[in-house]
């Protein structure tokens, strides 16, 4: 699975890179939205871990329904703005709360990996700290 990492924290995007990328391929990690989304231009992610809060606003909110709009790349919300992402749960598949086990970051692409593709959880475990807004976002298009 290709992911965008987009976390305007350097240490926290590199840990998140490093962990993912033993399991799937990492596009970034981009710090800002406009570097997220001149990367979704460059590169097909299969879906995009954001950050809400980039560089002291909630960018990564608008961020989410660009990258669905303009590439249609879908978002996961990385993040500890339970509230916001709550509110703005049409913009993203769910979201992965804040603090968070490095594991967790695994098992959320295999997730969102299963809901794109319209397949059913099965025996896929959402960790404590991811919260589904839906399991029947739009489905991507094969190909």
């Amino acid at each position: 699975m290709r992911i965008l990492l987009v976390d305007d924290d350097p240490v926290l995007a590199l840990l998140a890179a490093a962990t993912l990328a033993d399991e799937h391929e990492v596009i970034g990690p981009a710090y800002d939205a406009s570097h997220a989304l001149l990367l979704a231009a460059q590169y097909k992610a299969d879906v995009a871990f954001v950050d809400i809060n980039l560089n002291g606003h909630d960018e990564g909110i608008a961020l989410a329904r660009g990258l669905w709009a303009r590439h249609g790349v879908a978002s996961l919300f990385v993040s500890g703005q339970v509230g916001a992402a709550r509110a703005h749960s049409d913009a993203a598949i769910g979201l992965l709360r804040k603090p968070y086990a490095p594991e967790d970051l695994n098992q959320c692409a295999l997730i969102a990996q299963a809901i794109l593709d319209g397949h059913s959880l099965g025996t896929l475990h959402p960790p404590g700290s991811l919260e589904i807004f839906s399991t029947a976002f739009p489905r991507r298009a094969s190909g």
